[in-house]
């Protein structure tokens, strides 16, 4: 079995999250080409990904409390059972509606990655320790994006969409036997009550009424979305409006994404010698400010698509340098409900996403602006929440560490 905190270790907690990233990133290149290969309009084929999210989000608030009762282990191997076999159903859908609810359930099983990376975590470590141990987490997930335009471009070309589909079910079968073999129980002690109606109401509740949970809760949720818009909307303004020929588009999404690397090593670092609380307020700053630049880019079209390209990069960077440390302290109150707790965040995180990637494409009209004006605003409401939700929040009452 694999030693926690082993770069093996590491190495598997960050391929179980980028589950999501390769499942979104790598179709993002056919997008166009789905859309006449079933000769549907735009609206209609990012179904593909919006729905991919909401069963991804919604998944999410099952993994958490059955993973309190039966284990980290045994929930992760049924989600990437689930995920493995709709890859494969994606790649033989015959419409553009089988293709769709086929990715709906491959959002139910892609989840369980993300959202039990959370718990584990937390089963092992707490305070600095744990947002330094999701800082290296993220490092790994991001390598995703990075790659993941770039492959899914050079299977569209070479074979096909269906392709790229199939590779999903490759690489969740790849996960499946890594786990199988690698991944030992990281709960000591399972709750058998965490399915009775009243624990869970109990739980909801205790979560709920913690300000610190619900409000980094939300700062997490503005800063996905504000990201996911431009995962969802990027194709159609860099292929579309910028003219970047489909090849190449994964060029530009990988130079966006390296920002997420180098935030992860930023915070990674950061974090020894600055409080985390002291690194997310500087994220946040950098947020807003990038996504103020990128509304601007997109308003005087002037740079495009580099100067659009490194405002981006320059939120995924506030990204990694917010996240972690977000995350980290919403887990921090309630270690005995990891697993419930790591399911409200991530079922709000990607509901925020799913909402803004519909937002970004229902408003589409053949400009930037839309795209651009979501991530603004993800970016201030982020900081906004912070500002107004956790203003009382002291370095004692967020843990030793926060």
């Amino acid at each position: 079995m694999l030693r926690p905190g082993s770069l093996p270790f590491t190495l598997l907690l960050g391929a179980l999250t980028a589950m999501t990233a390769f499942a979104t990133d790598m179709i993002l290149p056919a997008l166009p080409t789905l859309t006449r290969a079933f000769a549907a309009s735009p609206e209609r084929v990012q179904l593909t990904l919006s729905l991919f999210v909401l069963g991804y989000g919604g998944g999410q608030l099952f993994y958490g409390p059955l993973s309190d009762r039966f284990g980290r282990r045994p929930m992760l191997l049924a989600g990437l059972a689930i995920y493995t076999l709709s890859g494969f159903a994606c790649a033989l859908a015959p419409s553009i509606e089988l293709l769709v609810a086929a990715r709906l359930i491959q959002g139910l099983g892609g989840c369980v990655g993300p959202i039990l990376v959370r718990a584990i975590v937390r089963d092992h470590y707490s305070g600095v320790h744990a947002a330094r141990m999701l800082s290296y987490v993220i490092l790994v997930f991001a390598m995703a994006p990075m790659v993941a335009p770039l492959l899914g471009g050079v299977l569209l070309a070479l074979f096909g969409w269906p392709s790229i589909f199939l590779a999903f079910g490759v690489f969740g079968l790849g996960l499946m036997l890594v786990t199988w073999l690698g991944f030992g129980e990281s709960l000591t002690v399972l709750d058998r009550n965490a399915l009775k109606l009243t624990r869970l109401a109990a739980n909801g509740r205790r979560f709920f009424a913690n300000r610190q949970c619900v409000g980094y809760m939300l700062i997490n949720s503005f800063i996905f979305a504000g990201l996911f818009a431009f995962i969802s909307g990027s194709p159609f303004v860099f292929i579309e409006v910028y003219g970047v020929p489909p090849g190449r588009f994964g060029l530009y999404f990988a130079l966006s994404a390296f920002g997420i690397v180098l935030g992860a090593l930023a915070n990674g670092r950061l974090v020894r010698r600055r409080p985390p609380e002291r690194v997310l307020r500087l994220g946040l700053a950098l947020l807003a400010s990038a996504g103020a630049l990128m509304l601007a880019v997109a308003l005087s079209g002037w740079g495009r698509p580099l100067l659009f390209t490194l405002a981006m990069m320059a939120y995924v960077v506030a990204q990694g340098l917010s996240m972690p440390n977000a995350i980290a302290a919403a887990m921090e109150p309630l270690p005995d409900m990891a697993g419930m707790g790591a399911s409200f965040l991530g079922a709000m995180q990607m509901l925020g996403g799913s909402i803004a990637g519909y937002l970004v494409n229902a408003l589409y009209d053949g400009t930037p602006m839309p795209m651009a004006a979501t991530i603004a605003a993800m970016g201030f409401a982020a900081l906004l929440s912070y500002r107004l939700a956790l203003p009382g929040i002291s370095r004692a009452e967020s843990g030793s560490s926060l």
